[in-house]
């Protein structure tokens, strides 16, 4: 048995590793993106100077069989998994195994992926662990060691991206540190098929490396491979990291789909100078060229790449469509949460209400994180935003390991998963704000819709000289019915269209299936037919005999300001009501003003069963928002 080879060890009668793998599995989907997402973030993560740009290089070589024996002595591991298999009853691993064997016999040739960085550290600390860089990549499982508290990656689970992309679920690693005593090189197989047996009594760990036979430990120096320090050097000979994927599932013709996912994950971070990619000898990727090449590949999204997730990228494609032609930007800092730079971009152009965020260096993290997908009231826009410092560490800890969203329950300490909360509440209440002032809907973005005339021209919101209020006019403000108000349910079975007959006093809305009302009631009016009877009282200081929660409330504004409020009257007698805000913008109190002062209710008299109206004016500038009620009766 020789010093240097591939070696699975004993599990010592502990758990038995299968042939599905969940960090492997997890990209599968996405092998490409994965792939590219998860390295390119490790080297950012790992940068020396952030004055200067982190270089990624992706790049597919040719080396011939001989030159590589440490791929070829694969074929023992993989045949004795292959017949663990075999006695599981697991066809598609025996599948897998027999196309990995044959590509090792009959291939001379070995196409390799490499991925080189520089402008990083390399892959530091001690090589036997528990800590450091080196010890995370090579034995960890679910183990990350970052410089930074708010580095890319977060979990140690972005290891396993590479190993989908190779025929024969195995890499090499080559790293050049710097030390006290100089520069040292560390070189290291590693491959993850499954526990096979070794002998009648020993079952081997499914995981195995390539080195140093005794504890597993990395080559140094001369003792690497003459083909891994010479490509790593035709790149760069400074310190970095470099990943050789054997047989790769990718080939020379795989350049533009690596070139138009690095631009879709990663532009932002090469537009701000963070970040240079380099494609072979096929592109190059700078803040100098980065728009330029956009634009081309965003007309390449129409042809078939198999490699790359069309949907995923189109996606990303609109983020970067909002960069580059914003209609504004800025930056805030953001009390309790942290800095963020943002850009908006609205138009006719654009057809959906899209938040995207990314974190730190620049990665596109999710355009569907909590609390702001749904937007009330606003025009389409696309909205991309970047969170550095304190509150890219926020996010950080809320997100997943596929690093495409966020989840608060990812945090088992309650008091943190709390004050995360809390802090991202902060970050979308601000986005929502941001928000607003570009894209709210005004009394000039209304329109009229001539195909719905028919069903709305009997029917008028606008009260007239001798004719009774109703709800529904035949001017509508056009807005997306996903983003709408929330409908309320009726209150009771003789609200409008139950079907039932209605012998209620009413204004000409009411009735029954197939019965026929005429526009009117007995009872019109200008203004509200509903009276303010006195003096607001503020309701904190009441001690009502009997509190109710107003239903089937509708708001219709007058001007800014100004609204009537239509409800249905619970009861007959007076009472005081207030109003608060209502729906995604929360449930704020608002305040009224009457008579030139500011008030928080005020009193009316009812006449149980009527549908009421009250205008009433708000001290809010704007009306923006819909509105809940609550009444207390208070004595005559």
């Amino acid at each position: 048995m020789s010093k240097t080879q591939w070696y699975f060890p004993n599990n010592g009668g502990g758990l038995a590793d299968g042939f599905n793998n969940s960090g492997i599995d997890t990209f599968k989907g996405q092998r490409l993106s994965a792939l590219v997402r998860e390295t390119v973030q490790n080297s950012l993560d790992a940068s020396i100077d952030t004055n200067q740009p982190v270089t990624v290089n992706f790049s597919i070589i040719t080396i011939d069989k001989k030159e590589a024996p440490e791929v070829s002595s694969l074929e023992e591991h993989l045949s004795l998994a292959k017949e663990t298999a075999k006695k599981q009853n697991l066809d598609f691993a025996v599948d897998f195994y027999d196309a990995a064997i044959k590509m090792i016999k009959e291939n001379e040739k070995i196409n390799f992926l490499c991925i080189h960085d520089s402008n990083t550290m390399g892959l530091t600390g001690p090589v036997t662990g528990p800590n450091g860089a080196w010890f995370a990549l090579t034995k960890g499982a679910g183990l990350s060691q970052k410089t930074s508290t708010s580095s890319l990656g977060s979990f140690g689970h972005g290891s396993k991206a590479p190993f989908a992309n190779s025929n024969v679920r195995s890499l090499f690693y080559l790293t050049k540190i710097k030390q006290d005593s100089g520069h040292k090189y560390r070189f290291q197989g590693k491959s993850i098929l499954q526990s096979h047996a070794k002998s009648a009594t020993e079952m081997s760990q499914g995981t195995g490396f390539y080195g140093k036979l005794e504890g597993c430990l990395p080559l140094e120096n001369d003792e690497i491979p003459k083909w891994a320090i010479r490509t790593r050097e035709e790149f760069s000979k400074n310190t970095g990291t470099s990943i050789f994927v054997p047989h790769t599932i990718f080939n020379l013709g795989s350049y533009k789909s690596i070139a138009i996912t690095a631009i879709a994950n990663f532009f932002y971070a090469i537009k701000k100078g963070y970040l240079i990619v380099q494609v072979g000898d096929f592109e190059t990727l700078t803040s100098d060229n980065i728009e330029e090449r956009y634009h081309y590949y965003k007309n390449e999204l129409d042809k078939t790449f198999d490699e790359v997730d069309n949907e995923y990228i189109s996606e990303c494609f609109k983020a970067i469509e909002t960069i580059v032609n914003y209609t504004d930007r800025g930056e805030q800092q953001i009390s309790k949460f942290g800095r963020i730079d943002w850009y908006i971009r609205m138009g006719e152009d654009v057809d959906t209400r899209s938040v995207a965020i990314a974190r730190e260096n620049g990665m596109l993290i999710t355009r569907s994180a909590p609390s702001l997908q749904r937007f009330q009231n606003l025009k389409p826009f696309d909205f991309f935003v970047c969170v550095t410092g304190e509150g890219s560490e926020t996010l950080k800890n809320i997100e997943n390991p596929e690093h495409n969203n966020f989840a608060f329950d990812r945090i088992d300490n309650l008091i943190k998963r709390k004050d995360a909360k809390r802090k991202y509440e902060i970050f979308a209440s601000s986005v929502r704000e941001l928000l607003k002032r570009f894209a709210q809907y005004t009394s000039d973005d209304r329109v009229t819709v001539d195909e719905l005339e028919d069903l709305f021209s009997e029917i008028s919101e606008i009260p007239e000289e001798g004719k009774g209020h109703t709800e529904r006019g035949a001017t509508i403000q056009i807005a997306d019915g996903s983003y709408g108000f929330k409908p309320r349910p009726p209150s009771d079975s003789s609200l409008p269209g139950d079907g039932s007959l209605d012998d209620l006093k009413g204004r000409g809305q009411r009735g029954g299936e197939k019965k026929k009302r005429k526009e009117g009631g007995e009872k019109p009016d200008k203004d509200g037919k509903t009276k303010i009877i006195g003096p607001s009282k503020p309701t904190s200081g009441l001690k009502p005999k009997n509190y109710m929660k107003l239903e089937n409330i509708r708001m219709r504004a007058k001007n800014d300001s100004e609204a009537y409020i239509y409800f249905d009257a619970p009861i007959t007698g007076n009472v005081s009501i207030s109003f608060k805000k209502s729906g995604e913008v929360g449930n704020e109190a608002l305040n009224l003003m009457l008579d030139g002062k500011t008030v928080n209710a005020v009193d009316v008299k009812l006449v149980k069963g009527e549908r009421e109206c009250v205008l009433v004016k708000f001290s809010e500038r704007k009306i923006d928002f819909s509105v809940e009620a609550e009444a207390y009766e208070i004595d005559n």
